[in-house]
């Protein structure tokens, strides 16, 4: 009897102990991003709202893509995406100079949005546009991040929010417990600068 009470009090202070780190980690994150947010929208200000920022992802074939969103005056103005290979004919690693370019294209602010899901059948390659990244200001992601990274169930999902250098945000993703690839749902930015 005495070793089940003990059992059954161990388990209790171990789930308990479990949930206070999940809440912890949940509290410390969106202490991160509401710290983070006042940042932006300060240094926003001073900027007159005008950045660049890069998103990079891949393909389920091992493609590596970025998309480069630019903002001036908090409108966004281009959208430039381009999905490479840094692999030849021969499985040769390349450096980034001398990647392998299979699709690219430009949006100025009269066309954003209009490549999405398009093909480029250069050289009989057919390639998605569809892992470009959606034209959003950073306002808008810092939006999406709460609505629909940080709100997730952390007790079936790992939720990760970090800031850049100037405090501004780099991740916000989250990625399931019961994901066993290197898989994750979210924002990674890979590229900030004030214009």
């Amino acid at each position: 009897m005495i070793k089940k009470t003990a059992y059954l009090f161990f388990t209790i202070f171990i789930l308990s102990c479990s949930n206070e780190v999940t809440n912890t980690s949940i509290e410390n994150s969106i202490n991160t991003f509401k710290m983070s947010l006042d940042y932006w929208n300060n240094l926003k200000q001073l900027n007159h709202a005008s950045y660049a920022y890069s998103v990079n992802s891949k393909t389920e074939l091992g493609y590596n893509c970025t998309t480069t969103i630019t903002v001036e005056n908090g409108i966004i103005i281009s959208r430039a995406f381009e999905i490479y290979s840094q692999y030849d004919d021969e499985a040769n690693f390349l450096d980034y100079e001398n990647r392998i370019i299979l699709g690219s294209f430009v949006e100025d602010k009269n066309s954003i949005g209009t490549h999405n899901c398009e093909s480029n059948d250069d050289d009989n390659n057919s390639v998605s546009f569809c892992n470009a990244a959606p034209a959003l200001t950073i306002d808008e992601l810092y939006n999406t991040c709460l609505k629909k990274y940080l709100s997730v169930n952390p007790s079936s999902n790992e939720i990760n929010f970090s800031v850049d250098d100037k405090n501004i945000l780099k991740d916000c993703y989250y990625t399931s417990n019961f994901c066993e690839d290197d898989c994750y749902f979210g924002i990674k930015l890979t590229h900030f600068e004030w214009l």
